[in-house]
């Protein structure tokens, strides 16, 4: 009980030669740093979260263009399977003849 009321107690600063002022000032300037480090943590954040963004939607595009270009090799290669049967060269001409391709 006696250690609960001393707690409450004032402190007392006599004991301390650092003036008031001196002290709120040093911690002032300590508050601007940290707030100056967690903004630039944040922006950093920010930075890496953008780019992340960019890469997936370029891997995104690109697969997609993979895959537009798997179809097209796939649909030139049964043209070209197509050609090479015997007794089809006479029969058609190629798409670019056409005016196909």
């Amino acid at each position: 009980m006696e250690l609960a009321q001393e707690e409450r107690s004032a402190v007392d600063i006599s004991g301390y030669r650092t003036p008031l002022q001196k002290l709120a000032k040093r911690l002032k300037g300590s508050v601007e740093l940290w707030k100056e480090k967690y903004q630039e943590l944040r922006r950093e954040v920010k930075r890496f979260r953008n780019r992340a963004a960019d890469a997936r939607r370029s891997r995104d595009h690109w697969k997609e263009q993979a895959g537009q270009w798997k179809a097209q090799v796939a649909e030139l290669e049964a043209e070209l399977a197509r050609w090479r049967e015997p007794g089809a060269a006479g029969d058609q001409e190629p798409a670019q003849k056409r005016g196909l391709g």
